[in-house]
C-alpha cells in the first residue's frame, strides 16, 4: 500500500471475537489514504513522527503519542520518517473512502 507496511496481530484468525489489532509501518514520505472506519481507532505511535488529519484538522504525532480518532472522521495519516505504530478497533468495523466505498483490508485475516 504505498510505503505502508500492515499485518493483523489479533483478528478473527487468530481468535479475537471484539476487537482487531494490526501493527504497522510507515516509510517516510507515504500516507494512508484518506478513509474513516464506522468505529472509533486508536493508534498508538511506537516510533517516528508525522502529522494527521483528522476531519479537516491537522494533529501532529511523534513516538510515544496516541491517536483517537472517531467513528466516522475523515482522517489521513501522513509519515514525515519511517514509523511504526500499532492500531486497534471493534473488529468488524467498516472501513472507507470517503466517496463510501468499502475497502478490503488483506490484513484482517
Amino acid at each position: 500500500m504505498q510505503g505502508n507496511h500492515i499485518a493483523g496481530v489479533a483478528t478473527p484468525g487468530s481468535g479475537a471475537r471484539q476487537i482487531e489489532m494490526w501493527r504497522g509501518r510507515m516509510e517516510a514520505g507515504a500516507a494512508t489514504p484518506p478513509h474513516r472506519h464506522s468505529g472509533e481507532e486508536v493508534v498508538l505511535i511506537l516510533s517516528g513522527s508525522g502529522r494527521a488529519t483528522v476531519d479537516g484538522q491537522e494533529v501532529r504525532y511523534a513516538a510515544g503519542d496516541t491517536l483517537i480518532l472517531p467513528a466516522n472522521a475523515v482522517h489521513q495519516i501522513f509519515a514525515e520518517s519511517d514509523s511504526e505504530f500499532v492500531s486497534a478497533m471493534p473488529l468488524g468495523d467498516t472501513v472507507a473512502l470517503p466517496d463510501g466505498t468499502v475497502m478490503s483490508l488483506p490484513w484482517r485475516a
